[in-house]
């Protein structure tokens, strides 16, 4: 037997609860609360979310060389940053020169091969603007990350910015659910007022003639 419209929120709100106290929720109990309609589009966006993780783990050659020479640039830097604080200053000023010049080929790297393809700029933290005024400036923290990178240098957005967890997702067919259920109740009360409103008008329109 079907249950009612507020046997369904009830129990959908208890899953709700649950989903986001971090309790486990199975799909068999999701069905059953969730509508055809919505319960289709909860396994589409499920497939959608595990097609994109296994799509992020397959980087395209040129983020794999851009990851090397950005990580060969940061390394020098970080030398000749710890070379500094030894008041070293010739051999600080040589070592700096060098990640300087790792940095700029590294400028030149992202404007030849990845800057204007937006299938490439996905996959960074930040958007990619090598021009004269807009250029990064030499340090590691300036330029961007790999969206996948664990360095803590990574803003994330790009392809990660549409990243959700199988909870996330489950929370959101909840939610929806919930919000068309209330919407379509809120309706059925309106309607109902209306018809008690028309059917006193009726009465009163009676008593006076």
């Amino acid at each position: 037997m079907p249950l009612s419209k507020e046997k369904r929120l009830a129990k959908l709100r208890t899953v709700l609860e649950k989903l986001c106290s971090g309790k486990t929720v199975q799909n068999r109990q999701l069905q059953t609360l969730l509508s055809e309609e919505s319960y289709a589009r909860y396994l589409d966006d499920y497939a959608s979310q595990t097609d994109m993780r296994n799509w992020l783990k397959e980087k395209p050659s040129v983020i794999i060389e851009y990851e090397k020479r950005l990580k060969a640039a940061t390394f020098a830097y970080n030398k000749a940053d710890a070379m500094s604080a030894r008041r070293n200053s010739k051999r600080t000023e040589e070592m700096f020169g060098n990640s300087d010049t790792k940095f700029e080929r590294l400028n030149e790297f992202l404007s030849e091969n990845i800057e204007g393809r937006p299938e490439l700029e996905a996959w960074f933290d930040r958007p990619i603007q090598t021009d004269p005024e807009n250029s990064f400036s030499l340090t590691p923290d300036a330029f961007p990350q790999i969206i996948t990178s664990r360095s803590i240098r990574n803003q994330g957005g790009g392809y990660v910015s549409n990243l959700k967890s199988i909870r996330e997702v489950k929370i959101d067919a909840v939610q929806t659910e919930i919000e068309a259920l209330e919407a379509n109740h809120g309706d059925e009360k309106t309607l109902q007022n209306n018809e008690n409103v028309t059917r006193a008008m009726r009465l009163i329109k009676k008593y006076r003639d």
